[in-house]
């Protein structure tokens, strides 16, 4: 029953599902994230529904691509892209840590984000219009379903590998010490699955460029959390997570047209 209640608690705070509300005790709250990233698996199965079903319509390229790139947003709620928007505000500030962890927990909008979350958008959007229109996209689309995994996976084991740069939060209460162990290891079984999926799914060429772009994203946006925050919080782990999957989209629409 834990493990149930510690994925309803996920999914009530990471997504839009329709899940019961269960107590939050401490036991329940510490493995929250080693269900985190099998939210991932139900977006990518319900986008790719969601594209089945525009190709089957012959919805038009364009529209195809506004819709798959609103319905992750609809989908998590933007909670991880509001913490995209947070850290480009923070790091735009060229403030210390702790005048940047201010600007994180600031519901306020500044420029930084508002030009950073669109040309996000706009990356998104243009990514999605090159997929749907490069041709063969029933056959090709069960390769970018590893995408939503692979981030979700990347963003919870930066949780677990790098401090906590507040030392509280709703984040902070998922990482209990005795479950940093456990997390890793989970985190990385999903990181093995998700590449196997890739490698699976296509090419040798085009899996290999999008499990590259995913590592390289959230490397860089670990790195800029470290040493710009001192570790990860919740905004920052949505920030990782949002780079990892543009990314990864932006790679495997490079590489299908190769």
């Amino acid at each position: 029953m834990k493990y149930l209640r510690a994925f309803f608690i996920a999914a009530a705070m990471y997504s839009r599902l329709p899940v019961p509300n269960v107590r939050w005790d401490e036991e329940s709250k510490a493995m929250v994230l080693f269900f985190f990233p099998l939210l991932g698996v139900i977006e990518g199965g319900l986008l790719y529904g969601i594209a089945r079903f525009l190709l089957l319509g012959r919805v038009s390229a364009p529209l195809a691509a506004f819709v798959m790139t609103a319905a992750p947003l609809l989908f998590t709620g933007g909670i991880h892209f509001d913490g995209f928007l947070d850290t480009a505000d923070a790091l735009g500030s060229w403030k210390g840590k702790e005048e940047k962890l201010a600007i994180l927990k600031d519901v306020h909008a500044g420029s930084a984000a508002v030009l950073q979350g669109g040309l996000m958008l706009l990356a998104g959007f243009a990514a999605w219009l090159s997929l749907l229109e490069s041709g063969n996209m029933p056959e090709r689309l069960p390769q970018l379903l590893p995408i939503f995994l692979m981030s979700r996976a990347l963003s919870a084991l930066s949780i677990y590998l790098l401090p906590n740069a507040r030392g509280a939060g709703t984040v902070y209460d998922f990482t209990a010490a005795c479950a940093r162990r456990m997390g890793r290891l989970i985190c990385g079984f999903y990181l093995l699955f998700a590449a196997a999926a890739l490698f699976g799914a296509g090419t040798l060429f085009t899996g290999a460029c999008i499990l590259a772009a995913v590592l390289l994203a959230a490397l860089y946006s670990g790195a800029r959390a470290a040493l710009s925050f001192g570790g990860m919080t919740g905004d920052l782990a949505g920030f990782l997570l949002t780079n990892c999957e543009t990314a990864g989209l932006i790679a495997a629409a490079l590489a299908f047209r190769i």
